[in-house]
């Protein structure tokens, strides 16, 4: 019997796939909110892109 050849994902092909999958947003806040706001990613256990989505909900729902 062959033994199954462990195979790996390279990170070129991974990165790849990220440039085509996602977008990045880079922003500049001051030490205040970062903190705010790696508190509440904290606390909620969630993701920068869950907050995102969740404050997003939140603004549409206005």
């Amino acid at each position: 019997m062959e033994e199954k050849r462990k195979t790996r994902t390279s990170s070129a092909v991974k990165r790849r796939y990220n440039q085509k999958a996602y977008k990045s947003i880079t922003v500049q806040v001051k030490p205040e909110l970062a903190e705010r706001i790696q508190g509440y990613k904290e606390q909620q256990g969630i993701s920068m892109s869950e907050l995102l989505s969740r404050a997003m909900d939140a603004l549409e729902a206005q």
